[in-house]
């Protein structure tokens, strides 16, 4: 046993040390080889370095992955697969289109109907019924948002410039402040149309504001004008926020397609094979108000 093993290490390290000094050896050139960890001998399957090495030539899925969370399509682009990038590049092209065509028009009629309130909204009138007896009794009112700044900033500068300032009210209580005064009926009081309602349902004379005790008994149609405009631009924004929810998705769909796709085609898959894989698809889904964008993904099972 003792001569056997003896013969073992010398043959290890004949077979080490034969490139170096050129000895000879009792092993094979395969079997050397073996020893040293040059390569597998013949017939030794072993898949996972194969693998490794398609990868090691094919593109990154990693990178695919941050090309399209960065530019949906830009890495299935990369990975090869250009019609599959042109699907999510074209999807998302439309998304944003359709989000600053929401968003944009969302704003304009912020503005206008903005524009509408300070002109025909007064907060005086508004301020007047509110400290007025009937209001005191009434259980409807309720305080006007950035109240401290409308009376100390906005007042005045309308009345010098003609030009809405708030101070330093946020952004947030703005937006409310222009909710709330075609929102609820209390507010009518602030409106320069306000007129009586007589006991037919005809509309009447002008009326003063610290005479509303019910908004039943009057009418402004300005404001009802502004509640429209008012409404459909929160509808247009609305949309504009849903649409950024999809295009967020798509962002998400596309870098995981992308890393699947470059392993793929890292394993030799051809564009047949990435055609039978998941697929993705833009549709106009029926909806409540009309059409909205949907992004669908579905395996064939052909």
């Amino acid at each position: 046993m003792t001569r056997i093993g003896i013969a073992l290490v010398v043959a290890v390290l004949t077979a080490g040390g034969v490139r170096a000094e050129g000895l000879p050896s009792i092993l094979s050139e395969e079997g050397q080889a073996f020893l040293v960890g040059l390569r597998a001998v013949e017939g030794d399957a072993d898949p996972e370095p194969t693998l490794r090495t398609q990868e090691r030539k094919g593109k990154s899925s990693k990178r695919a992955f941050l090309l399209s969370a960065l530019v949906p399509g830009l890495g299935e682009w990369y990975a090869g697969s250009k019609k599959r990038g042109l699907i999510f590049f074209g999807a998302e092209a439309a998304l944003v289109g359709m989000w600053a065509a929401w968003t944009g028009k969302g704003n304009d009629l912020e503005e206008e109907f903005r524009a509408v309130a300070d002109e025909h909204w007064d907060p005086l009138n508004y301020l007047a019924w509110r400290g007025s007896t009937i209001s005191k009794n009434s259980s409807i009112t309720h305080a006007l948002p950035c109240s401290s700044e409308v009376v100390e900033v906005y007042i005045p500068a309308m009345q010098q410039s003609g030009n809405a300032d708030f101070g330093g009210c946020a952004p947030s209580q703005i937006q409310q402040y222009y909710e709330l005064i075609g929102k609820y009926d209390q507010y009518v009081a602030g409106w320069d149309d306000l007129k009586r309602v007589r006991r037919d349902g005809s509309i009447g004379n002008a009326a003063v504001p610290t005479e509303v005790d019910s908004v039943e008994n009057f009418h402004s149609e300005r404001r009802l004008r502004y509640e429209d405009q008012r409404d459909e631009s929160n509808r247009f924004l609305k949309r504009a926020s849903t649409i950024s929810g999809v295009i967020l998705i798509n962002h998400v769909f596309s870098a995981i397609d992308a890393a699947r796709v470059a392993r793929a085609r890292a394993a030799g898959a051809d564009e047949a094979a990435l055609r039978r894989r998941t697929r993705l698809a833009l549709v106009m889904q029926p909806w409540v108000r009309g059409r909205v964008p949907m992004l669908v993904a579905y395996k064939p099972l052909d």
